[in-house]
């Protein structure tokens, strides 16, 4: 049990309100200790007290709150610092995560979270791991569990940081769930990949990616590549919309547990990496990823909301990953899928590549009809050349999709949006991509 050892209470600050909430938030913000000066401190309360009134009102939790748990460390992400704690009132509990900003003239409160999936998010597994300081990290654990059940204890301790630890404990609840179901391996939803065989157990969440021995001509690329690509993403700021993905050596799972059709494609595009050692297969080298729906199956089983949401969304993923400074290179919508939360995220990265490496061209004009007819690109096409304007041609959209698309995302079909993007990362600014509420998008645009 990864969780045996914790027999102490965590790192915690326990605050208690001794009639008004107010004087609680307060001393509440004044003991995180930030050694900061604030910019508006009074200010920074009333936000705090009006979006946790606002909260418990429609939560119908009422606004007697009793006491604040706060876990003493500070959590460090990219260019936030977040207090994570517990609010309790007379009618029940909720989570309440505190997003500060360090601005030039001092501290400020970003946003206050207190619903689960908004905080499931900021700790999700598309966000870089967290910079904390804890002294043991169980009781840590533990104490997020309470804010977060959903979440399996493997992507706790991955976010934390303890990569190695949430891997020993993903690969226990995988043996686990192997223990006390009867289903099969078998081929994850969506169109097979090039470069990659995907497996699926259909009663877990879980994706498993093996390299494929041999990729087609149309696949310029290495096995070495494919390796180093996602090595690349493991250090990288994920910017929320790159999923975690966990490197395993040598797996051993039950022969028994793969469909037939698997198992002979396994045998026929992996024997350089699958083998059979008696009743189990063992697996010299895979990848481990969260499940979701993939966008284009998405697209074409949702109502037309839930789409509209997804379409929108497809877009601020292409914005978002080119803000950390990276563009996805294959932009078919198979190539991301919608998280539980309905957020887009993309996971083929055999063709990622760094948006200040790309040349972002317009398509040259055709002297003639001959030239503008031809089946292939006329004019000379470098390997980092980029023709943003054509990537609408490959999309899956409907027409309504299309339209609303091209409303709110147009200039990502533009060559200028590439390049002045590209200049200010290569000028050192710092293009901020937020895990929560100020940075959604509305429904503004739906018709």
């Amino acid at each position: 049990d990864p969780l045996a050892g914790a027999g102490k209470r965590p790192e915690t600050r326990l605050h208690f309100n001794r009639g008004s909430f107010e004087m609680l938030v307060e001393e509440l913000l004044q003991g995180a200790r930030l050694h900061c000066r604030w910019v508006d401190f009074e200010q920074s309360v009333r936000h705090v007290v009006q979006s946790v009134y606002a909260h418990l009102d429609n939560a119908g939790l009422g606004r007697q709150v009793r006491t604040i748990e706060l876990l003493r460390p500070v959590f460090f992400q990219s260019t936030r610092a977040y207090l994570v704690g517990r609010l309790e009132t007379d009618q029940g509990a909720t989570p309440l995560v505190l997003a500060l900003q360090h601005l030039e003239n001092g501290l400020a409160i970003d946003a206050v979270m207190l619903d689960e999936n908004d905080i499931s998010v900021v700790f999700g597994f598309t966000r870089s791991y967290f910079h904390v300081d804890l002294e043991r990290v169980v009781e840590a654990v533990v104490f997020l569990r309470r804010l977060l059940p959903r979440k399996p204890l493997s992507e706790i301790f991955t976010v934390l940081g303890r990569a190695k630890q949430g891997k020993t404990e993903r690969y226990r609840e995988l043996v686990r769930h192997l223990d006390r179901s009867h289903d099969l391996f078998a081929h994850a939803p969506g169109e097979r990949g090039l470069v990659m065989v995907c497996f699926t157990l259909p009663s877990l969440d879980l994706v498993f990616k093996l390299i494929r021995d041999r990729f087609p001509p149309v696949k310029n690329v290495l096995r070495q590549d494919v390796l180093d690509k996602y090595k690349f993403v493991f250090r990288h700021d994920r910017a929320g919309r790159l999923v975690d993905a966990q490197e395993f050596k040598r797996v051993r799972l039950p022969r028994a547990r793969f469909s037939p059709e698997l198992l002979a494609e396994l045998a026929d595009e992996t024997a350089e990496t699958v083998h059979v050692d008696g009743d189990d297969l063992i697996f010299d080298h895979m990848y481990v990823e969260r499940r979701m729906v993939p966008l284009n199956l998405f697209l074409r089983e949702a109502d037309r909301e839930a789409a509209d949401r997804a379409v929108l969304d497809y877009g601020q993923a292409i914005r978002d990953l080119a803000c950390s400074n990276i563009f996805a290179g294959d932009l078919l919508l198979k190539n991301f899928g919608v998280t539980r939360h309905g957020r887009v995220i993309f996971y083929d990265y055999d063709e990622l590549c760094q948006v200040t490496d790309c040349r972002f061209r317009e398509v040259p004009v055709a002297d003639n009809e001959e030239d503008e007819m031809r089946g292939e690109a006329w004019f000379y096409v470098a390997d980092n050349d980029v023709f943003p304007e054509t990537f609408i041609n490959f999309l899956a959209f409907d027409d309504a999709q299309r339209d609303l698309f091209m409303r709110a995302h147009g200039d990502v079909l533009t060559a200028d949006y590439w390049r002045r993007l590209a200049a200010r990362i290569k000028a050192g600014e710092v293009l901020e991509v937020l895990p929560y509420r100020p940075r959604r998008l509305g429904l503004s645009l739906l018709p």
